[in-house]
């Protein structure tokens, strides 16, 4: 086998089948999470203010949250507030 064999099998695993830890791992193997049914998603495309987006993104570190966990957040206060029932 040649190295280029060698290359296209190493990346057959993503960027871990090329990279490998240098020390012995004597971490156990975590428990796999229970997987939980979860809503689709879908990409959109809008233009906010940048004092609005520069604060939802400080929000986002305060809370150690992601910036879409944030405007899902908002969104769906928003929703539930505005939403006739």
């Amino acid at each position: 086998m040649g190295k280029s064999d060698s290359l296209k099998d190493s990346m057959k695993g993503g960027l871990n089948g090329l990279l490998s830890s240098t020390t012995p791992s004597s971490i156990e193997d975590k428990p796999a999470k229970v997987t939980t049914e979860k809503e689709t998603v879908v990409h959109c495309n809008f233009l906010i203010n940048k004092s609005i987006h520069t604060r939802m993104k400080y929000l986002a570190i305060e809370k150690d949250m992601s910036l879409k966990d944030i405007v899902n957040e908002a969104m769906k206060e928003y929703l539930d507030k505005h939403e006739k029932k």
